[in-house]
């Protein structure tokens, strides 16, 4: 008798088969197949394989001339069957070019298949599953006529058959009119391989005038005489036995000790599967209910009692089994408990299956011998004896830091199957937590969504006791629908570390000085005085008012090496960080540095060089510099940290001492190649440029944030990223000045290979202060073109040229890094001039120039339009002046037409500055421009974000907008930019003020909010400072109050500002 009583029968016996699986292949859809032990048998024998990506496809429909192909290969072998072929056409559907003409004809001719009454026989429809099985009975030796597998009810007689041979064993919910899926047909298949032939000791047909009579004696097993079968020990001849006999099938035990099935081809194992148990259970159960669903008919003494636990025998734990013991109990939520009775011996097995949580830290790709494997960190909740990173081979795809479920084994000290775990998001409403600590798990519960979630033995990450009702939390399922693992989503956002605060007592208002997770420093304002309620170096999480208030929420708890808040008192000598090892050693009371925390892909660095007084920011252990203290003078180091779940880092500030060796090569020797940086990018990531760069001597794509501009073009020594990947901070390299003995970086202009022995001289166009250098053998050599794209080079490709640009990391006498980047020889170098200069060629007649900053002179303009032509896919060939218009005549790269571009220099030029950070920055500039306006300052909305490009200014950025709470801030300010004697008497009246100087464009009745911006326009006059009032209406764009549009032109300047929110 067999009693499977889980819920999810389905997931157990996924589970169950996925964890004993040895020599089988892989396929990288593993964790889709059920009838895990049916398809690595009949694949490993050739009858169904893979397809060439590595898949099986287990859920693919099967057509009929596929099936046909599975017969041949089971009757006659992959190899014999591949050979078939078709003389004629054996179905008018199936020429003899048809893939499967050669099965199919054979099939047909073994009486195993048959067409439809039309003559066709549609290889490329489906397969039901009484169709298949009528194929299976046909190559056991089942006769169709005989059997009645004809006529109107032919599927009763094949279903009947199957089942009672078991060829559906395996599959509880067989429905033989459906179609037939890929690892259907290989259960299917491999069971028939364990099934026994049959034949007919004689059949005659007698025929009297019209009267046909069949005789024939009853159907028996054939017999197998041979000492050797290999598939069981009956005298009776399984297909196996006949036509694979190199196949063999023996018992044994898995590595969680469970009775299993040992299949072999030839020498070669394919794998151990468990068999099936004769109760199964996934949360405890007592002895007496054992009893009972094994239906005993006396008791099992407990010295034939075995029980195991991820496959250690627990040789206290075994008892009688008797159906009077309802105390003692096996098992727990989430733990696969299965019982094995052999009615022969009258002994039991118990066996205990784990599940645990744990993430992937990385995924590791073949190389040579060695297979694909993923890299497991594991919980706090781990097996026994198990501490830091866990292997599994598999060719199954996971992302980093992906939770995941996996089992061990304790008898081969080794993971034995990995599968992704199943996430639920939302607020908890409910949470149950255990009555006494005798509970364990078993009572723990949340409620999400109005489904409740009980708690898994194994569950790690936050205790359900320190769930708070209606927050929101992550959890994550195991295969059997228990809660394994538990996060709050407690952020409210990115991360920070408290370095100091000051409340109005200190006499500068509630401040924080903030460290942030990209590296960057700052004294902030804040919406409350945290003075003394949150400690120095606290690790909190922070959100930011449209007023620029921080609000301040410590997380749960910040972690580090010391408990004096003071790096210089919290530094250690046994902290380590390895570039790409996961764990971390932070412990000070472990002499052996044994890591205590682990890291992944997501995990923040943020670290400290007390040489350069800055900071660096790593966003992954793969990018992470490497870090070991040491006991000696001032090489130590301090760190803080906060693990949200577990031991796996968050986010680490790290203070080394200045002795302290940082071998950063990760992200240093940063290139970007100015002249391919994209348009400015705008996306969920945020506001960013790309540029084609080369990373620690890789070629790749980055992003830069937008505040860096688009202009960036050289190397940097470090770069910081985002928690999105995009560069944020980016350090400068030292200027070479000559000294040797530290890292240094050289630009210039020329080069020259003075010889074969790899020496260089970099910077030629200095004439006598050019520096020649030996190149290292293992130097990166790296050559971009003019449009910015770059490919890997060497020191035998340097060629002598005047004018590339060069970019040189010279380190202890040697160029370890070289960047060579072409200059057309043809055209002077475009130069580097102060001012932004945006060219916009849509009109050739009348080309417009609009710059940011100070008025460029007129040959930088002309320098400018040449280059936005090269840009644009032209080549000058010609250029004149006539008093004050200048024509370039250019040719189209592609088309090769000629035109002519016209720009007047008569005309003023403008220019807008950029926009004021703060208040305190307008009140300088209208104090130094017109004091009678002195209260102007307290009008614009500050610290907005401008971009130049093809003709026009763009402003983005969120507005402050003028309200009834806020007025008596704005007041003066908007009395005076109304002018004349203006005497506000209420904030509706400047409402109503704002409206009657609105264009006639604007629907006034959906205004919903107003603001002020400051333009500071530059030309020939000099500079002027236009206070505008902007607009925002009911669809949530923002528009200029006068001019009805969202350009306006400011001296020609034309500005758009519908990036503008409120």
């Amino acid at each position: 008798m067999k009693k499977f009583l889980s819920l999810v029968l389905a997931l157990v016996m996924t589970m169950s088969l996925v964890t004993v699986s040895a020599g089988a292949k892989d396929f990288t859809d593993d964790s889709e197949i059920t009838y895990k032990e049916a398809v690595d048998v009949i694949s490993a024998l050739g009858v169904v394989d893979g397809y060439s990506g590595g898949d099986f496809r287990p859920d693919d429909v099967l057509t009929r001339g596929a099936a046909a192909k599975i017969i041949c290969n089971l009757i006659l072998g992959p190899t014999t069957a591949s050979a078939l072929s078709a003389g004629t056409a054996p179905f008018k559907d199936v020429p003899v070019t048809n893939t499967f003409a050669g099965y199919i004809t054979y099939c047909s001719q073994q009486g195993i298949i048959s067409g439809y009454a039309d003559g066709t026989f549609r290889p490329t429809g489906t397969l039901s599953g009484n169709a298949f099985m009528k194929m299976l009975l046909g190559a056991l030796g089942y006769d169709s006529s005989i059997e009645g597998y004809t006529g109107a009810n032919w599927t009763v007689s094949v279903i009947k058959q199957a089942v009672g041979i078991g060829l559906d064993d395996g599959n509880d919910e067989f429905v033989g009119s459906k179609a037939v899926t890929r690892q259907e047909a290989a259960l299917y298949a491999f069971n028939m391989l364990q099934a026994t032939m049959v034949e007919y000791d004689q059949q005659n047909t007698i025929v009297v005038g019209d009267i046909t009579i069949n005789t024939t004696s009853s159907r028996k097993d054939v017999v197998n005489n041979d000492k050797n079968e290999s598939i069981s020990e009956d005298n009776k001849m399984q297909f196996a036995e006949r036509y694979f006999d190199d196949l063999k099938l023996s018992d044994g035990t898995d590595d969680f000790a469970r009775p299993a099935n040992v299949w072999r081809l030839k020498a070669e194992k394919i794998g151990t599967y468990a068999k099936e148990a004769d109760a199964s259970y996934t949360a405890k159960v007592a002895v007496d209910d054992i009893y009972a669903d094994l239906d005993l008919g006396s008791s099992v003494d407990k010295k034939d009692v075995t029980v195991y636990e991820d496959g250690a025998e627990l040789k206290d734990k075994a008892v009688d089994i008797t159906k009077n013991d309802d105390d003692t109990e096996f098992g727990a939520n989430g733990v696969l408990t299965e019982v094995f009775y052999d009615d022969d011996d009258d002994t039991v097995v118990i066996t205990m299956v784990n599940t645990y949580v744990g993430t992937i830290n990385r995924s590791v790709a073949a190389k040579g011998n060695k297979d694909a494997y993923v890299e497991i960190a594991v919980e706090d909740v781990k097996p026994d004896g198990v501490n830091g990173i866990q292997d599994f081979e598999t060719v199954e795809e996971f992302e980093d830091d992906a939770y995941v479920l996996y089992t061990y084994s304790q008898s081969a000290d080794e993971v034995k199957s990995v599968a992704l775990a199943e996430q639920v998001s939302g607020t908890v409403t409910r949470a149950e937590n255990a009555n006494n600590s005798t509970d364990g798990q078993d009572k723990k519960s949340l409620t999400i969504g109005g489904t409740k979630y009980n708690a898994s033995a194994k569950a790690a990450g936050q205790d359900v006791g320190d769930v708070s009702v209606d927050e929101d939390y992550t959890i994550y399922l195991d295969a059997y629908g228990y809660m394994i693992y538990i996060e709050e989503n407690d952020e409210i956002g990115d991360y920070a570390l408290v370095l100091a605060t000051a409340n109005k007592n200190n006499f500068v208002g509630d401040k924080a000085e903030l460290l942030f997770a990209d590296g960057t420093s700052k004294v902030v304002d804040t919406a409350k005085n945290y003075h003394g309620k949150i400690d120095d170096y606290t690790i909190v999480t922070y959100r930011v008012d449209e007023d620029g208030d921080y609000t301040l929420k410590a997380v749960d708890a910040t972690q580090s090496t010391g408990t004096q808040n003071d790096p210089n008192q919290d530094a250690v000598d046994g902290f380590k960080l390895t570039n790409d090892k996961a764990g971390i050693a932070t412990d000070t009371s472990d002499i052996n540095s044994e890591a205590n925390v682990t890291s992944n892909s997501k995990s923040v660095f943020v670290v400290y060089d007390r040489n350069d007084d800055e900071y660096t920011a790593y966003t992954g252990i793969k990018n992470a510099p490497s870090i070991t203290a040491k006991a000696g003078s001032n090489e130590k180091v301090a760190a803080y940290w906060y693990c949200k779940s577990g031991k796996m880092t968050t986010i680490m500030f790290i203070f080394p001492e200045k002795n302290v060796e940082i071998e950063d090569d990760s992200n240093s020797t940063l290139f970007l190649a100015g002249e391919s940086v994209s348009n400015l990018i705008h996306d969920k990531d945020g506001d960013y440029y790309e540029y084609n760069a080369i990373v620690n001597g890789e070629i790749k794509t980055v992003k830069v944030d937008k505040s860096w501009g688009n202009d960036e073009n050289g190397i940097y020594k470090s770069y910081s990223t985002d928690k999105y990947g995009i560069i944020s901070k980016l350090n400068p390299m030292t200027p070479f000045d000559g000294d040797y003995d530290e890292k240094q970086y050289l630009e210039g202009a020329g080069i020259d290979k003075v010889s074969a022995d790899y020496t260089v001289t970099l910077d030629t166009v200095r004439g006598g202060k050019n520096e020649t250098i030996t190149v290292a053998d293992d130097a990166k050599i790296f050559y971009v073109d003019e449009d910015g794209n770059i490919e890997s080079s060497s020191y035998r490709s340097i060629a002598k040229d005047s004018n590339d640009k060069v970019y040189a990391v010279v380190d202890e006498y040697l160029v370890e890094f070289l960047v060579i980047e072409e200059v057309d020889d043809k055209k002077p170098s475009k130069p580097s001039v102060d001012n932004d200069i945006s060219v916009n060629l849509d009109d050739p007649s009348d080309v417009k120039v609009v710059y940011t900053g100070d008025e460029p002179s007129t040959e930088d303009i002309l320098v400018a339009i040449e280059a936005a032509l090269e840009d644009a896919g032209y080549t000058v060939t010609d250029k004149t002046v006539s008093g004050k218009v200048y024509t370039f005549t250019a040719e189209n790269d592609r088309t090769g037409f000629t035109t002519e571009f016209k720009y007047d220099a008569s005309k003023t030029v403008p220019g807008v500055g950029e926009q004021p950070a703060t208040p305190e920055d307008v009140e300088d500039i209208m104090n130094d421009s017109d004091p009678s306006k002195d209260q102007w300052h307290t009008l614009p909305s500050t610290g907005l974000d401008q971009s130049l490009e093809n003709g026009k200014i763009t402003l983005s950025g969120k507005l402050t907008a003028i309200t009834a709470d806020n007025w008596s801030d704005y007041e003066a300010g908007a009395e005076q930019w109304f002018g004349g004697s203006t005497d506000f008497t209420s904030y509706d009246e400047f409402v109503t003020a704002v409206k009657g100087i609105c264009d006639s464009s604007i629907e006034t009745d959906e205004i919903e909010n107003i603001a002020f911006i400051m333009v500071k326009v530059y030309d020939a006059d000099g500079g002027h400072n236009n206070f505008a009032a902007v607009v925002g209406l009911e669809d949530g764009t923002v528009v200029f109050a006068k001019q009805g549009t969202t350009e306006k032109d400011y001296k020609g300047a034309v500005i758009d500002i519908s990036g503008l929110k409120f």
